[in-house]
């Protein structure tokens, strides 16, 4: 079945089916939807995407907007995601916490507004037109003025199959700290395409750890867009160490003076997978400063790709801005594709990249083993001591010895 014979098939199933405004949106998606080879190869959303992703049947269960709440007296609010909507929520005691979680239906006009107002970012985005074309869940998260919230989500899918598009506005308020921790850790054959919008009012701070631990047909296409206004500063990190093929797209847009944001990534691949990264940070207003840094591992005949870019305005004076990618490959059959890209239109700035892609370094483990420790551990260590950049500036102990597990168990099943 072609897209256009999904979506008319499934069209009732999807939110705001009954919206002028969506509808006429859908219509143009499905207008311009050519996926013809000359397409494929040269948009960024597709060419470094497996194109198995695309083939898929659109199957839905419809659940529920319900959602019970718990309270287990911990201090971290913990959120159960399934098929795209909150079916669980524990430890939100209104008392302790401003903050509101709602699934999002089709009588939120407000919702829907945002949701057609940052559509103009991703015109050319197959995969976020995909996600727009056949919406079918989502959930918006609220907190309020001068809070301190920890927050944990994690998403699951109820049966094979499933096709979830999912869109999720998260709203942080003036001077409040938030942590969250985001896990995907599916079984089932099935496809999830989400997309977090996330808007960050002055002075507040975000810390988003993204876990992805997805076995292999589980497929995750993962986009983010963050708004960051004055004073704000909104961290990230992805540790992607799944089986499945991914796509992880993240973007950054600091329209506030002294803004911040780090869009950071770990990654291992193996076997047949791709792994598709991009991130992107828009520089709009001055004294901003913004980091982009992903390093990955692969072996077998595993591919990856990196486009970092940073897009600096004329109004942007006093900008500081890093990029960096750097790639590890442990066989002669692996891929990584790395391109750094600065757009620079303001005069006084602080802007670098860099980007190395190589074997483990010869000299380096010569040293090591000259030392007494064979080939498999000297691998093992100078591979942590490659990603320790990144992971040292976590601060969250559970999600480091998380990542030391589970990169531990990949180096182990991968023979390394």
């Amino acid at each position: 079945m072609t897209i256009a014979d999904i979506y008319t098939e499934s069209k009732n199933n999807f939110l705001f089916s009954d919206s002028t405004n969506f509808s006429s949106l859908r219509n143009d998606i499905l207008t311009n939807f050519d996926l013809s080879p000359k397409i494929r190869k040269n948009n960024e959303s597709l060419k470094h995407l497996d194109p198995h992703v695309l083939d898929f049947s659109y199957k839905y269960l419809k659940s529920t907007n319900n959602i019970s709440y718990l309270d287990n007296h911990k201090e971290i609010i913990d959120i159960k995601v399934i098929d795209g909507k909150v079916s669980a929520v524990q430890n939100m005691n209104k008392k302790n916490f401003d903050l509101d979680i709602n699934n999002i239906d089709n009588s939120n006009l407000l919702i829907e507004k945002n949701f057609l107002d940052f559509q103009e970012y991703f015109n050319n985005d197959y995969i976020l037109n995909l996600n727009s074309l056949m919406l079918n869940s989502g959930y918006e998260i609220n907190i309020g003025r001068n809070q301190e919230v920890n927050i944990f989500i994690s998403h699951s899918i109820s049966d094979k199959e499933l096709t979830i598009f999912q869109k999720n506005m998260i709203t942080c308020l003036n001077d409040s700290k938030v942590n969250i921790i985001e896990e995907f850790q599916e079984d089932k054959k099935s496809n999830n395409n989400i997309v977090n919008y996330i808007d960050l009012a002055s002075g507040s701070e975000v810390t988003h750890l993204i876990f992805q631990n997805n076995k292999e047909k589980s497929n995750l296409q993962s986009t983010s867009y963050t708004n960051c206004k004055t004073n704000s500063k909104y961290k990230q990190l992805v540790l992607n160490i799944s089986k499945s093929s991914s796509r992880n797209h993240h973007y950054s847009n600091l329209i506030g003076d002294n803004a911040s944001a780090s869009l950071d990534g770990i990654f291992f691949g193996s076997n047949n997978q791709c792994i598709d990264n991009k991130t992107q940070i828009n520089h709009s207003s001055p004294n901003c400063v913004s980091s982009q840094r992903y390093k990955g591992i692969l072996t077998d005949q595993a591919k990856a790709s990196y486009l970092s870019k940073t897009f600096v305005e004329k109004i942007a004076q006093k900008t500081e801005a890093y990029q960096l990618s750097k790639g590890i490959l442990l066989s002669d059959n692996s891929y990584f594709h790395s391109k750094p890209e600065l757009r620079i239109f303001a005069d006084d700035v602080k802007c670098s990249h860099g980007s190395t892609i190589g074997p483990i370094d010869k000299d380096l483990l010569f040293y090591l083993r000259s030392r007494g420790l064979n080939r498999k551990e000297s691998t093992s260590l100078l591979i942590k001591s490659f990603f320790h950049d990144i992971i040292s500036d976590v601060n969250d102990e559970n999600f480091i010895e998380k990542f030391h597990f589970y990169s531990d168990l990949w180096l182990n099943e991968n023979n390394i």
